[in-house]
């Protein structure tokens, strides 16, 4: 029998030439730390970029902005993609792969460049009555007037169980495992004509056995997309009702920004609102109104000086 010899730790370890799929999984199993939705989309993101590149040492940036260029036109795609790439750049590099990592110079792409917009308060009050209108008018409106009054993120709404609401004490709570961070998990005050609403909605409509909060036609759970298909019919609707560009997100957006307008203070917005950073929560300072603006600002001068002139 001859001598059998074994790979050195030079042509074990993973190269250049290791082929993308198979880094791909390695690079997964390495960020166990990422929540599952965001781990799926690097792999999607990945995954479009191994469709014309086949081995690791592919990964630079001439290549990465040529492909960027290529799909410009979708624009959150394209700044997805750029995300998920630098960081399986990151990991490569910090696993020998590269001496420098290639992406370092890749830029970012931008987004649509629009934030969405708050609902004025004419709009919100068409789609609360439309919402009413629905074959399933209780649950209906009880769904986008929650989002309103909470700005629960869609998928918040969704996941809601029926004992994550405390109409006795006027309270909602938003678990870890249903939310986007850990600055997610939180509880939100509920107004009490939405906790009267939901009252209605509850032991009129849905019953007390335990479970989803929202429950479809059948009785039974919503699936994920189920779900947000009583937006997109609501969005029909609204359009010939002369109110366009509904969308469920907006609704977060309009809750965060009444308690804005309402003064609430911005460490507890940001507290509300589940936001990792109050930089993102001071973007909606920015959203309010001239009036709401005027109301909120005292007579500084006056009030200092008293008549001065």
């Amino acid at each position: 029998m001859g001598t059998r010899t074994f790979p050195t730790k030079q042509e074990m370890a993973r190269s250049q030439q290791t082929p993308l799929a198979s880094a791909l999984d390695s690079f997964l199993r390495a960020r166990w730390d990422l929540k599952p939705r965001t781990k799926l989309g690097y792999e999607k993101s990945i995954k479009r970029f191994m469709r014309t590149h086949d081995t690791v040492g592919e990964l630079t940036s001439e290549n990465v902005n040529d492909y960027l260029a290529g799909i410009a036109n979708h624009k959150t795609m394209a700044r997805n993609d750029c995300i998920a790439l630098r960081q399986f750049s990151k990991w490569a590099t910090k696993s020998g792969i590269f001496a420098l990592n290639p992406l370092v110079s890749v830029e970012l792409p931008k987004g649509h460049g629009t934030k969405r917009q708050p609902f004025t308060d004419v709009e919100a009050k068409a789609i609360i009555a439309e919402a009413a209108k629905s074959g399933n008018g209780a649950r209906d409106q009880a769904i986008i007037v929650l989002g309103l009054a909470t700005a629960l993120r869609p998928k918040e709404l969704w996941l809601l169980q029926l004992s994550d609401v405390d109409l006795r004490d006027g309270w909602l709570s938003v678990r870890l495992e249903t939310t986007k961070t850990d600055a997610g998990e939180r509880v939100v005050p509920l107004d009490p004509q939405v906790a009267a609403l939901l009252d209605e909605y509850i032991n009129d409509f849905r019953g007390t056995k335990p479970g989803p909060l929202f429950l479809n036609a059948r009785g039974d759970p919503f699936a994920y997309w189920g779900f947000m298909s009583i937006h997109y019919r609501l969005r029909n609707r609204l359009r010939t009702k002369g109110v366009d560009g509904f969308q469920a997100y907006r609704s977060r957006h309009t809750g965060i920004t009444n308690w804005v307008r309402q003064g609430v203070e911005s460490p507890i917005v940001q507290q509300l609102a589940g936001h990792k950073s109050i930089s993102t929560t001071q973007l909606y300072i920015g959203r309010m109104q001239k009036s709401d603006i005027r109301n909120r600002v005292p007579l500084a001068f006056t009030a200092t000086y008293g008549r001065a002139v």
